[in-house]
């Protein structure tokens, strides 16, 4: 299984694109339309191609095949989840729970289930609905037996992370990340970390948090780097937050602009919403309050064409806290703003981070 946004190496992929074509023409001369309906949903995810994922879904429901609808929908969701689009993908991850668990493949909808479901109903701030799946993910391990289920689930740490449930998000990173040590499970084991890091941060552990990263950048093979997933400026941007939280500027902000420039370049919107974020926190840190308030109002600009509660909330608030003093009632509105969707998604230690801020802001005139 892998994240929507990963990516092999430029000649590996052109490779696959011409064995792609190769076999969909076999398929095609053939009458398999199950078979061509998958390659079409691959084919489609790696050229980013709606077209194609469009008519990988409509030859999989015509193929009747419901092995194929669950793949391709699998795919589509994994595409949309890529772009911001969360709530859309909702659908697409549901059809192939619903379509593997019909077949009797408990461990591919498992996998759906640790990857997109929970990750896309995080992201669109259905975080009870996120960590039902969690819970179903962490069951079915056990009952299977299997390593990479039991590896994704320190992916866990992520619903927990975003309702402010630190603690919480460090058990489950900490209690699976071994496995995926052992198994080399690298999209888990980068996102893993960084969530891991960032929940030790907010617990004040900046050793522990350190350590985390360092292992990860030292240990990350150089095939991982190369094949450009999104883990990695994720990653990338938990270090910076990590550097600034240390008072290493420097290298908080060398850091958080190699992400920007990864997440931009492949259009990852979520990292790019996030690294915008922090880059707004490190210039204002640094104390280049114009360059702030335009990284703060870039994320901002961007959370406008993604489906992203959790993310939207961390800008208001960080941005929040920036504007303070600058215009009282524009600068309580933010807060407030953040507060009602943390509230919304019963997020409770940023809700406590929030109020903080809130009675520390000047009243508004």
């Amino acid at each position: 299984v892998q994240l929507p946004g990963w990516r092999r190496g430029e000649n590996e992929e052109v490779s696959m694109l011409r064995h792609l074509d190769l076999a969909m023409a076999d398929a095609a001369e053939a009458g398999r339309m199950a078979d061509l309906a998958r390659l079409d949903a691959i084919k489609g995810g790696i050229q980013d191609d709606r077209t194609l994922l469009d008519r990988s879904i409509a030859r999989a429901e015509a193929s009747g095949d419901k092995f194929a609808m669950a793949y391709c929908a699998q795919r589509y969701g994994d595409n949309l989840g890529g772009h911001g689009q969360f709530e859309a993908s909702l659908e697409h991850c549901a059809r192939a729970v619903e379509f593997y668990g019909m077949q009797g493949d408990r461990l591919r909808q498992s996998l759906v289930m640790a990857s997109g479901g929970r990750c896309y109903n995080a992201r669109a701030g259905k975080l009870d609905q996120s960590l039902a799946f969690a819970g179903e993910v962490r069951e079915n391990a056990d009952v299977l037996d299997n390593a990479e289920l039991r590896a994704w689930c320190a992916m866990n740490a992520e619903p927990y992370y975003y309702m402010g449930l630190w603690d919480q998000a460090v058990v489950a990173a900490q209690d699976a990340l071994p496995v995926a040590w052992e198994i080399g499970e690298w999209t888990v084991i980068s996102f893993s970390s960084a969530w891991l890091a960032l929940a030790y941060s907010k617990l004040g552990q900046a050793d522990n948090a350190q350590r985390v990263l360092d292992r990860l950048f030292d240990e990350m093979p150089a095939r991982i780097v190369r094949s450009q997933s999104m883990a990695l400026p994720y990653a990338q941007i938990a270090r910076a937050e990590i550097y600034l939280a240390a008072g290493n500027y420097g290298e908080a902000l060398d850091t958080v602009q190699q992400a920007l420039a990864a997440a931009t370049r492949r259009s990852f919107r979520l990292e790019e919403v996030a690294a915008h974020r922090v880059l707004g926190q490190i210039r204002e840190a640094m104390g280049d309050r114009a360059e702030a308030d335009a990284a703060f109002r870039r994320s901002l600009e961007l959370l406008d064409d993604i489906q992203c509660p959790p993310e939207l909330a961390q800008t208001l608030l960080a941005y929040g806290r920036f504007r303070r003093g600058d215009n009282a009632q524009e600068d309580r509105a933010l807060l407030e703003r953040a507060l009602r969707l943390f509230e919304e998604m019963k997020a409770t230690g940023w809700i406590d981070e929030t109020r903080i801020a809130l009675a520390a802001a000047s009243p508004a005139s």
